[in-house]
Parts: structure tokens; C-alpha cells; sequence
């Protein structure tokens, strides 16, 4: 017996979206916009730390290896601090860009980093280094990891208006 021939079946048709503009450009606006307010807050925090240039990233490694990475002779925990502060730096970045308005004038970004910066301390700060990582929660004063954070914020807003109208 032959199988029965299959009628096509018309799917109903969706309404038409409207045209957006390919995620990949903000994407990349808002990592490189990161990157940036991030290597800023590493310059200050390194030229401010007591306890050597270094040792702000390896408080950053200690979130995974704990008391550890603050051995003076390690390599390793200084190239994790760095891997992982990229890491976070995108992530800021991505959120940063994703609320950030469009077309909005330079002055008028930088407050909004300056706001994005504050709120991103407070979440990052009380809840997830807190307990995530103790070591750097116990090392470093609350204010001076705000300073950096809104150091972030006004760099990451500073760079989204010229990065939005330079990437294609």
C-alpha cells in the first residue's frame, strides 16, 4: 500500500516586526564600553592599593581561590583576577548598553554611568561579593569600591555614545 501523499500546511502567518538594528553592534558597544570603565577602575585602584599594583587582582582571584591568591609570588592568581574582571566587565557592559537609551548626549550618558555605576556597586558589593568573595569583602572598604564603580559607570558612559555611532 502506498503512504498517502501530505497535503502542505500553511502556518498562519505573523504580523511583520519592525526593522532593529543587528544586536552584534550593541553587543560589541557595550564589551568594549566595559572593558574600558574596567581597565580605568583597575589603573586607580592599582595606583591607590597600599599593598602593591598587583594585589587588587589577585583580591579579585580570591573570589576562587581564596586567601591564597594573595601570595606575593604567584603568577596565577593575578592572570585569573584579570580573566575574571574582564569577564564581569562584559557583563556590566552588556547590561549598561542594553539600558542605556540611544542618541543621548555625552554629558547625559555619563550621569546615567555615574547611576549605573552606584547600582552596580550596591548589587555587586553587598550582594555578591559579600558572599562570594570574603577576602576582597574584608580587605577593602565599602567607599573605595564605590569610588571605583562609579569611575566605571562615567567611563563605560562616556565610551557607549562615540562607540554606538563608530561601530558599524
Amino acid at each position: 500500500m502506498r503512504p498517502m501523499a501530505h497535503e502542505p500546511h500553511h502556518a498562519p502567518r505573523l504580523p511583520e516586526l519592525p526593522d532593529r538594528l543587528p544586536a552584534d553592534h550593541e553587543v560589541a558597544a557595550g564589551a568594549i564600553a566595559g572593558l574600558a570603565g574596567a581597565a580605568v577602575m583597575l589603573l586607580v585602584a592599582m595606583v591607590l592599593s597600599e599593598n602593591g599594583a598587583l594585589f587588587p587582582l589577585r583580591l579579585v582571584a580570591a573570589s576562587l581561590l581564596g586567601h591564597e591568591a594573595l601570595d606575593p609570588a604567584a603568577v596565577g592568581p593575578v592572570l585569573l583576577g584579570v580573566g575574571l574582571g574582564a569577564l564581569c566587565a562584559v557583563v556590566l557592559g552588556l547590561v549598561f548598553a542594553s539600558i542605556l537609551p540611544r542618541g543621548l548626549p555625552a554629558l547625559n550618558a555619563v550621569g546615567a554611568g555615574l547611576a549605573f555605576g552606584a547600582v552596580a556597586w550596591a548589587v555587586t558589593w553587598w550582594g555578591f561579593i559579600r558572599i562570594l568573595d570574603p577576602v576582597l569583602f574584608a580587605a577593602a572598604a565599602s567607599s573605595d569600591a564605590l569610588f571605583l564603580d562609579l569611575i566605571f559607570g562615567a567611563v563605560a558612559g562616556l565610551a557607549m555614545p562615540p562607540l554606538r555611532r563608530v561601530l558599524p
